[in-house]
């Protein structure tokens, strides 16, 4: 058998005490002790530039890491039925009424309130319309629904649904989860304390799908909602159509936006993996006979996509994203929406 040559260093420590150089131990302690700091400022040194560089990040992703603590987003004040908007008056008939209902795009995850499309819509159709925010973040279908029993009591004249493309997961449906780099308990304190750490995390998230170890996203969605007839499918879909019956029996007016995944377009909205559910919102809204603006188009004309973030970690639209969607919305919407006469 070929017989094994340790470095002259190991050697050295296998040898019995007695026989050690008592210089020579310190050497390689000496080494390894330099080796353990230079490492570690090296790891300071990467967190320190990476804090300076997205020093201005404002929101994450998840709101228990570095960024959220630290940058926090601006303040969020709600009113007493949990929503980020002001106290709502009884209904002035003179005024008309549009009620926006969503998730964490309609809230604005990130930016301040009057950056929201909602309240670019108030400021630009003027003193005789009122637009009052429904948003809450993580609101799906069945919870669209539920908003949906706090909305019609304010009497509007018009119900806006804000959707996404995470509206039509189910709870039947099971969204695979990436792996974090370190165990749960380390992965929650290094996420609340290090940029780079959750950078790097990021990273091995979006590269777990790649490498086969977890089903991708836009994998996992198209398993469970591409055939239309699937069981999953027609769960989420007869939700929105349900959604939209209910909102007409009430007397008002209803319609849909729809916005895109930014963080999975390519440029000019190239490589979209999404594009049948989008279809699919528009084949329903046709056969409901409703408006239904599909922002793709709009979204897609943007050259880089992250342009449209609210920041490196947060795939959220931006300031910029909702006033574009707002221009949008007032363009399809706007002929739709007569206060009444005075």
């Amino acid at each position: 058998m070929a017989r094994v040559t340790l470095p002259a260093d190991l050697r050295l420590l296998r040898q019995p005490a007695a026989n050690r150089s008592p210089s020579r131990v310190v050497q390689i302690v000496a080494r390894v002790a330099l080796l353990v700091v230079a490492g570690g400022a090296s790891l300071l040194c990467a967190e320190i530039a990476a804090r300076f560089v997205y020093r201005n990040a404002r929101s994450s992703g998840h709101a228990g890491d570095f960024v959220a603590v630290r940058g926090g987003g601006p303040p969020a004040v709600t009113n007493s039925l949990g929503f980020r908007e002001r106290e709502i008056p009884p209904k002035d008939p003179r005024r008309y009424r549009i009620a926006v209902v969503g998730d964490s795009f309609t809230w604005g995850q990130g930016i301040a309130a009057d950056e929201r499309f909602s309240n670019l819509l108030g400021v630009a159709l003027g003193p005789r319309y009122e637009v009052l925010n429904f948003g809450w973040p993580g609101n799906n279908m069945p919870e669209h629904l539920g908003a949906l029993d706090r909305v019609l009591p304010v009497s509007p004249d018009f119900i806006l649904l804000q959707l996404y493309i995470n509206d039509f997961e189910t709870r039947q449906m099971d969204r695979p989860q990436p792996y974090t780099l370190l165990p749960a308990s380390l992965d929650r304190d290094l996420e609340r304390s290090s940029v780079l750490y959750d950078l790097l995390n990021q990273q091995w998230a979006n590269a777990q799908p790649a490498l086969g170890i977890v089903d991708s996203y836009a994998g996992y969605m198209a398993r469970n909602l591409r055939d239309e007839n699937a069981p999953n499918a027609r769960l989420a879909f007869g939700m929105l159509r349900e959604f939209i019956d209910r909102a007409r029996q009430s007397g008002a007016g209803v319609g849909t936006v729809l916005f895109p995944a930014p963080d999975v377009m390519g440029p000019h909205g190239s490589n979209y993996p999404f594009r049948y559910l989008h279809e699919r919102v528009q084949r329903t809204c046709g056969s409901e006979q409703i408006y239904c603006l599909d922002l793709f188009h709009a979204f897609s004309t943007i050259d880089n996509p992250r342009t449209m973030w609210v920041s490196p970690f947060d795939a959220h639209p931006n300031a910029m994203a909702n006033q574009r969607a707002a221009v949008e919305i007032l363009r399809l919407f706007a002929p739709l929406w007569h206060p009444a006469a005075q």
